[in-house]
């Protein structure tokens, strides 16, 4: 199946580009990229990667958001992209999209990167179960704990991870 995702302009990829190097702060204090990291590898395994890069980038969407969609449209038109960076992707849900059922049926796939791409790509319709699994519902309160931890306030919030001496 093959998807047309909208032109992403060279403004867009500006903005995305100046948000991988912005600092962040937490209750007034800033957190390092190293303490972010430290915070996000425990739940790397729960993380849909995308792309075969050496350095990892912490993604953090809403598959309803307009702007997470164009995000994965982008990496999905630009192969560049998925070839330098590995995207370790979470469905964070900005509250006022009311996806936490998508974002269940999403995890739910046999294929989490199929069926991610299929919505926020796409934008297939999905009709997802009202009851998320136990495993699943486990499985985004992970994510939101770690989220909340980092400070994620905006989709999709980007955390470039380098390596460190």
């Amino acid at each position: 199946m093959i998807y047309r995702a909208k032109p992403i302009s060279y403004l867009m990829l500006l903005l995305l580009s100046l948000w991988f190097f912005t600092s962040i702060k937490v209750e007034g204090k800033e957190l390092s990229t190293k303490k972010m990291v430290a915070l996000l590898q425990p739940i790397e395994h729960h993380a849909i990667q995308y792309g075969e890069g050496d350095i990892k980038v912490y993604v953090f969407v809403d598959p309803k958001c307009p702007h997470s969609r164009d995000f994965i449209s982008m990496l999905f038109e630009n192969q560049k992209m998925r070839t330098i960076y590995r995207y370790y992707i979470y469905f964070y849900e900005l509250k006022r999209f009311k996806s936490h059922t998508l974002i269940g049926a999403i995890y739910s796939a046999p294929s989490p990167l199929q069926r991610m791409l299929e919505v926020m790509v796409g934008k297939k319709e999905l009709n997802p179960a009202q009851d998320v699994e136990l495993k699943i519902e486990e499985k985004i309160d992970d994510i939101n704990q770690v989220a909340e931890q980092i400070g994620v306030s905006k989709r999709p919030y980007l955390i470039v991870a380098k390596e460190w001496d």
